[in-house]
C-alpha cells in the first residue's frame, strides 16, 4: 500500500478481510467498512457459491458465525455499514456513496 500512496496520495486502498475485528488488527486501516445481510441469506449464498445443499450450507454458515465476533458487534465497531440485503442495486448505490466518502477523506488527508 505504501507504494500506492506514493503514486496517489489521495488513493483509497480496499482489503477484503472479513476476520480484521477478530485477529484484532483493525488498528492498521484507516477505515473499516463492515458487509452484512440476513442469516438467511448467508446461507442461500454460501450454498450458492460453493455448490452445498442447504443443510449443509447452514451448519458451516452457523459454524462459522459462531467463531466470529457477531454482525451487530461488528456493526457497531465499523465506520460504514453496507447492508447486503436488498437489491444489487441499493447495495450497488451504498458502495458508491461510501466510496465517495472515503475518496473525499482521502483528499482531505493530503493537504
Amino acid at each position: 500500500m505504501r507504494e500506492l500512496a506514493a503514486k496517489d496520495p489521495n488513493a483509497v486502498a480496499v482489503v477484503e478481510a472479513a476476520l480484521v475485528f477478530e485477529a484484532g488488527v483493525e488498528d492498521r486501516f484507516d477505515k473499516i467498512v463492515v458487509v452484512t445481510c440476513m442469516p438467511a441469506q448467508k446461507v442461500t449464498r454460501f450454498a450458492g457459491r460453493t455448490g452445498r445443499n442447504e443443510a449443509d450450507a447452514h451448519a458451516e454458515v452457523d459454524r462459522r458465525t459462531r467463531a466470529q465476533i457477531p454482525d451487530e458487534e461488528k456493526a457497531r465497531r465499523a465506520d460504514f455499514v453496507i447492508d447486503n440485503s436488498g437489491s444489487v442495486e441499493e447495495t450497488r448505490h451504498q458502495v458508491q456513496r461510501i466510496y465517495a466518502e472515503l475518496k473525499a477523506l482521502a483528499q482531505a488527508a493530503s493537504f
